[in-house]
């Protein structure tokens, strides 16, 4: 098992890694200063191939545990929802002596985070991730939230966990498409952060994209330590934890505009990164040869869900109610090379919304081509 902490200026938190640690999760729990039995909020799908182990260790450590069942999808993030944990909790006596175990991918780390920051004016929580996109990302850094109609995380809080407990062994019974959704986000702090990261990854995907074990507890861990360090230097995200939105903007977007059932998150991320590596290179920021290796290592992960049918009109109605679009200035997250990203303001409006057109365009055409000719830009 591999512990490390995100260290933020009041107080630290452990991320734990490792084989099979679902099964100590009650006395790692225990470990990180809880004392009673929480309230897991999970869903069905990771209940049923996961909730076994873990009900046995939190019940030799704490007794039995509440369970509260949420729906899969991003587009059961929402007001809905938390209002239904909310009315778990009631019925569970929860107070403000209770806490809060996130069990399942981002949508339930994020709600259950957020429901945490908000029950009783915020009590604590912990996250066992079992997803690889939670595991590497959205897990660490304490943005909690939920959607809304008119764009994502619009409606959120900062609330750091107490304690992540990552068990690299059910990952194994990711989908493949979940998988890769993960693999994004990998390659999104690689290119920003890493590039022996990236490096790893051109060289070992084929064993990556098959979880074996070797090759892919090092991915977590050494993407995990990028997400933390990032987050100690600037929790609030005034500043350099920025960069961590690479290919959000635009992939945020895309998610929007498709009312968050075509895409998965990572998925989504991935095409924005397309879009930031085009508009990067156009505006002279990057070389093309880098622009092409890391189109390259994007597409071998897997083919992407089509743009077919997305309109620029619908893309920049979401895009202009993204946080990082303020009062009426654009920013986005584009890679001066590969491993260094920079926050690039003034972009003016017609530039990127020309850009987006033909990028959309360009895609549609090449997704067209793909599927007369039996290719598959996954392969």
């Amino acid at each position: 098992m591999r512990k490390f902490y995100v260290n933020l200026a009041e107080r630290k938190y452990p991320i734990l890694t490792g084989q099979g640690i679902l099964s100590e999760a009650g006395t790692l729990l225990a470990e990180a200063g809880f004392d009673r039995a929480p309230i897991v909020i999970s869903n069905a799908k990771i209940w049923r191939l996961h909730g076994a182990v873990l009900e046995r260790s939190l019940k030799k450590t704490f007794g039995p545990a509440t369970l509260i069942r949420i729906g899969d999808g991003e587009r059961y993030k929402n007001h809905s929802t938390l209002l239904a944990i909310y009315e778990g909790m009631f019925r569970a006596h929860a107070d403000r002596r209770s806490w809060i175990l996130a069990f399942g991918g981002g949508v339930v780390g994020d709600i259950a985070g957020f429901a945490a920051a908000t029950f009783m004016r915020g009590i604590p929580y912990a996250i066992a991730p079992t997803t690889l996109l939670s595991q590497v990302d959205s897990s660490i850094g304490g943005k909690v939230g939920i959607n809304t109609k008119e764009g994502k995380n619009l409606i959120g809080a900062f609330h750091q966990p107490s304690a992540v407990i990552a068990d690299i062994g059910v990952l194994k019974t990711l989908p493949a498409r979940e998988l890769a959704s993960g693999l994004y986000e990998v390659v999104k702090s690689a290119a920003i952060r890493s590039e022996p990261l990236l490096s790893r990854l051109e060289r070992k995907l084929p064993e990556i994209l098959r979880c074996d074990a070797g090759e892919m507890e090092p991915v977590v861990v050494n993407t995990a330590k990028i997400k933390a360090e990032v987050v100690a230097s600037d929790e609030r995200e005034t500043g350099l934890r920025m960069v961590l939105n690479y290919g959000h903007t635009v992939g945020h977007a895309f998610e929007t505009a498709t009312g968050y059932r075509r895409f998965k998150h990572g998925e989504a991320v991935a095409w924005g990164m397309l879009a930031a590596l085009g508009y990067g290179r156009e505006i002279g920021l990057l070389q093309p040869e880098e622009c092409a290796r890391l189109t390259r290592l994007i597409h071998r992960i897997g083919r992407l869900p089509s743009l077919q049918g997305i309109g620029v009109e619908d893309l920049w109605s979401a895009l202009t109610r993204d946080k990082k679009f303020r009062g009426g200035s654009i920013r986005l997250i584009l890679l001066r090379r590969l491993g260094e990203a920079e926050i690039v303001s003034g972009i003016r409006a017609d530039s990127l919304r020309q850009f987006l057109r033909k990028f959309l365009h360009e895609s549609s055409h090449a997704e067209t081509r793909r599927r007369g000719d039996g290719t598959n830009a996954g392969k």
